[in-house]
């Protein structure tokens, strides 16, 4: 009789990898669509060649997405999506410290300063908790880099720190 654990083991890596893929690929579309917009978020990090940054951020976010997904190099996927979301994180407080310079005219009733003052409440909070999901999309990009990708990988190792592994 197989031993069932083992099963357990591949379901659970397969299972992390493809909710780990998509918190990726699911964005990109929304990214490559509102393209003004990611070159404008990518500014706040690298104000010089935004759009190139842009665009090489997004081949990452796919193409990490997919090595992980599939287990094909996926520990250099995970080696580049520690620095990209890392990224992310800082642009997150970034974005929060602009939410909290939102404001009003004096001449603005209470009524619409009291509105404007949960939606900022509301955005910073947003924003701050984006930044710690990257924190933890970090880490675990770290794990797959020192780790692999687990069972059911195309390619059991070749990252760059598939020494550690073997």
């Amino acid at each position: 009789m197989p031993n069932l654990n083992l099963y357990a083991v591949a379901v659970a890596w397969l299972v992390l990898r493809a909710v780990y893929a998509w918190m990726f690929l699911y964005p990109s579309y929304g990214l490559i669509k509102d393209w003004r917009g990611t070159v404008q978020t990518t500014a706040l990090l690298f104000p010089r060649y935004a759009g190139f940054f842009a665009f090489a951020s997004l081949v990452i976010m796919i193409l990490g997405a997919l090595s992980i997904l599939l287990g094909i190099y996926g520990q250099l996927a995970g080696v580049a999506l520690v620095g990209f979301n890392l990224g992310g994180a800082l642009i997150h407080y970034r974005l929060a410290r602009l939410v909290r310079q939102t404001h009003l005219s004096a001449n603005a009733s209470e009524a619409d300063q009291k509105a404007l003052a949960g939606v900022v409440e509301l955005g910073v909070v947003g924003h701050v908790t984006s930044a710690e999901k990257n924190f933890v999309l970090a880490a675990v990009a770290l794990f797959f880099a020192l780790v692999g990708t687990g069972p059911l990988s195309l390619d059991a190792g070749l990252g760059v720190f598939s020494m550690i592994t073997k």
